[in-house]
């Protein structure tokens, strides 16, 4: 009889997650680290559509790609800061918020559904 590999269902606290800070610092928990393998990410590039309210991050090992911004490991966690971008798309976040996150099949770009953030009032940000 051959063997079969028990792998136990995920419990609902162990889901990935990531943190978004007022400060706009995004935050990947232990998780999300090991489910997209983040231990060796270096760099990230942020997208957004507009449309559905996601957030996209793109890993990346270069630095010389343009809008790559410098990931920072602590602990078990994985972080980047990018205030402009919460600015420059009008998302305000007034206290820290937990979302979850998943992996496009598509482009293995990680997804934060941000449905629930306001959008700021007032005139959008002049592009560059």
């Amino acid at each position: 009889m051959a063997f079969e590999k028990f792998v136990p269902p995920q419990a609902a606290g162990t889901r990935p997650r990531a943190t978004i800070r007022p400060s706009g610092l995004i935050s990947f928990d232990a998780a999300s680290v090991a489910a997209f393998g983040l231990e060796s990410a270096k760099f990230a590039i942020l997208f957004f559509d507009k449309t559905r309210k996601i957030i996209g991050v793109k890993i990346s090992k270069k630095n010389d790609e343009e809008g790559a911004l410098q990931m920072s490991r602590r602990r078990r966690s994985v972080s980047l800061k990018s205030p402009q971008f919460f600015h420059q798309y009008g998302l305000s976040i007034d206290e820290s918020q937990r979302f979850e996150v998943a992996r496009d099949p598509a482009d293995g770009m990680l997804l934060i559904g941000v449905k629930d953030v306001k959008r700021r009032r007032g005139r959008r940000p002049k592009k560059a």
